[in-house]
C-alpha cells in the first residue's frame, strides 16, 4: 500500500482465522477446471473500480489486457481519488448507480460492505480454486477477507507498520560512545518506544551525517487526513494490548465504550506528541508519502511507515540512503495497561504488539453483478501466486507482501533494486511481524471511517497543543460513543464480538 491510499481500519488477533475445512467446505468442487473454455467470457465487460493511478489502479491496468486476451472478456477501469473512493462505491451500493462488477477496496470497509450483503460470498468459489493456493496467503491476511465467517473477497495487498533506521549511524562509534555516555545503555535499533524517542532526541538538530547539515531525529505523520490514525495506534497498541486480551484496541466488547481514553492510550498519546519536536520543521503536517521522500532523502535517522519506505529508500533511483536502510518490528513498551483489571503490570521484556495498519487492500464482487464467475476469475488474477508476486515487487503498484511465497522468492526483489543488508532486514521485519502471536488487526466495523476521523480530528489538536492528551482523547471517545448509538449499539456489540471471535 502506498502514499494516498490509507484510510480503513481492522483489529484483531491473527488466531482468529479458521481454515476453508472449518467453514464446512471440505471437498467442495464448484468451479471448472481453470482453461478448461476457450475465452469463456466472450462479450462480457466487467466495471472494476478503485482509486485513481498508479497505486492501486496500477495492477490492474498490468494484468487486465492478458486477462481479456484469456478469456474474450473486457474490463472498465473507473477510478477516484482515495477521500471519494468510499463514498462513491456505498452510493452505487444504496442508490444502485454504481454497476461495478468488480470493486478493490480497503478491507476495513469490509464491515459496512459484507456486513450489508453488497458483497458476493465466494467462500465455494475459493475452496473450489485449487489454482488460488489459499494456504499460501498468511493467515492474518485471510483473515481480512472473512466476515462472519464466510469470505467476500481476496487479499491482493498487505500491510503492516514498521519501524525504518539508518543502519550506518547507528552503527558509528562516535555516536555510540557518546550515545553510551548520555543515557547509559547501547545506541541500537529501538525495542521500545521509549528507546525510539531517545534516539531521536540524541540526534535531532545535529550534524550527524558529518557534512555541516542540520538533521533530524524521526520521521512521523501527524497530519489529519494524512494517516494519523494508524500511526497514533501504531504507537499505543503495545501499551494497551496484552497477549490474548480481545478488544484492546478500540472498544470493550461488552459495552461498547470505547477505550480510546484509558490510561494506557493517554500514556501513549503522551509519548507520541512529544515527537513532532524531534522531526523536520513543519512536521505536524507530515503525511505518509512526506515521511518516504523525506527518509531516502537523509533527513532523519528514524521513521515509521508501511512497507513503502523500505521501497522507496532501497529501490528510488534518488535515495540516498540506498544499502543503509535497516528495518525492525514497530517497538514494545515495558508497561501495558490491562482495561479488564484496570491497572498496569511492569514487564521484564517489551510487550509487543505489532499493528497491521489499514490491513491491505482486497478485491471483491458485487453481490449484483451479473458476471459473478467472471468478476471473481479476474479477482483471482490479481491475487494469484504468480501475479501478485510481480506486483509486490513492481515500483507504483501500491501492493505489499500478503502471501508466504512473496517472502521465499528473492530474485524479483533483488530485480526491483533491493540489496543486502536492506533486503533481508525489511523482509524479515515484515514476516515477524504478521507472525507474531499479538499482532493486531486494525477495525472493521459499520462506521469505521467516522471513527477514524473522529479519532483523527482530536489527535491534530493534541499535536498541535491545543489540547492535551486526555482532553482529545476524551473528546474522541465522546465522539464515538454518539456514533455507535447512532448506528445502534446492539448491533454494533454483536457485530464487534462476531469479529473478535466472542460468542454473543
Amino acid at each position: 500500500m502506498s502514499q494516498d491510499e490509507r484510510r480503513g481500519s481492522m483489529r484483531g488477533s491473527a488466531s482468529w482465522w479458521k481454515p476453508l475445512g472449518a467453514l464446512g467446505l471440505v471437498g467442495l468442487s464448484l468451479l471448472p477446471a481453470w482453461g478448461a473454455t476457450q475465452r469463456p467470457y466472450e462479450g462480457v465487460t466487467l466495471t472494476v473500480i478503485t482509486q485513481s493511478p498508479p497505486y492501486i489502479a496500477k495492477p490492474v491496468q498490468m494484468f487486465g489486457p492478458a486477462w481479456e486476451r484469456r478469456t474474450g472478456g473486457r474490463i472498465n477501469l473507473v477510478t477516484t481519488p482515495f477521500g471519494e473512493l468510499y463514498q462513491r462505491i456505498m452510493s452505487g451500493f444504496t442508490l444502485g448507480a454504481g454497476g461495478f462488477d468488480v470493486l478493490i477496496f480497503a478491507s476495513a470497509w469490509m464491515g459496512d460492505f459484507a456486513g450489508n450483503r453488497y458483497l458476493l460470498d465466494i467462500t465455494e468459489r475459493v475452496r473450489a480454486d485449487r489454482g488460488l493456493q489459499w494456504d499460501d496467503i498468511l493467515p492474518t491476511y485471510q483473515q481480512t477477507v472473512n466476515w462472519g465467517g464466510r469470505l467476500y473477497g481476496l487479499p491482493v495487498d498487505g500491510d503492516v507498520h514498521l519501524v525504518y533506521y539508518r543502519r550506518d549511524v547507528l552503527s558509528n562509534p562516535r555516536h555510540r560512545q557518546e550515545f553510551q555516555r548520555r543515557f547509559g545503555r547501547e545506541l541500537r535499533p529501538p525495542q521500545t518506544w521509549v528507546e525510539y524517542r531517545e534516539i531521536a532526541e540524541f540526534f535531532q538538530g545535529t550534524d550527524w551525517a558529518g557534512d555541516g547539515r542540520r538533521r533530524y531525529g524521526v520521521l512521523e505523520a501527524f497530519r489529519r487526513g494524512g494517516q494519523a490514525f494508524w500511526f497514533f495506534m501504531s504507537h499505543a497498541a503495545p501499551y494497551v494490548c496484552p497477549p490474548g486480551l480481545k478488544g484492546c484496541l478500540f472498544f470493550d466488547p461488552d459495552t461498547m465504550r470505547p477505550q480510546i481514553n484509558n490510561p494506557g492510550f493517554v500514556r501513549a498519546l503522551e509519548e507520541w506528541t512529544r515527537l513532532v519536536r524531534l522531526g523536520p520543521p513543519g512536521m505536524i503536517n507530515f503525511d505518509s508519502g512526506d515521511v518516504r521522500s523525506q527518509f531516502a532523502a537523509g533527513v532523519a535517522v528514524l521513521a515509521k511507515d508501511w512497507g513503502d519506505t523500505g521501497i522507496v529508500g532501497s529501490t528510488d533511483p534518488k535515495s540516498v540512503v540506498k544499502g543503509r536502510v535497516g528495518t525492525v518490528v514497530l517497538p514494545g513498551s515495558l508497561e501495558v495497561y490491562n482495561y479488564r483489571t484496570r491497572s498496569w503490570t511492569r514487564l521484564s521484556r517489551p510487550n509487543v504488539a505489532p499493528y497491521l495498519a489499514f490491513g491491505g487492500w482486497v478485491c471483491g464482487v458485487a453481490a449484483t453483478t451479473r458476471h459473478p464467475s467472471a468478476a471473481y476469475d479476474f479477482c483471482r488474477t490479481l491475487a494469484s501466486p504468480q501475479n501478485s508476486y510481480v506486483a509486490v515487487t513492481t515500483s507504483e503498484t501500491g501492493f505489499n507482501p500478503f502471501r508466504a511465497s512473496h517472502f521465499r522468492n528473492l530474485e524479483g526483489w533483488r530485480r526491483f533494486g533491493f540489496v543486502e543488508p536492506d533486503l533481508s532486514s525489511y523482509l524479515t521485519a515484515i514476516e515477524r511481524s504478521l507472525s507474531h502471536p499479538n499482532a493486531q488487526l486494525d477495525l472493521k466495523l459499520p462506521g469505521q471511517a467516522r471513527y477514524l476521523d473522529a479519532l483523527e480530528t482530536q489527535l491534530a489538536r493534541a499535536a498541535a497543543g491545543q489540547a492535551t492528551p486526555q482532553q482529545a482523547l476524551d473528546a474522541a471517545a465522546a465522539e464515538w460513543e454518539r456514533i455507535t448509538n447512532e448506528l445502534g449499539r446492539d448491533r454494533q456489540r454483536r457485530l464487534y464480538r462476531a469479529w473478535l471471535g466472542l460468542p454473543e
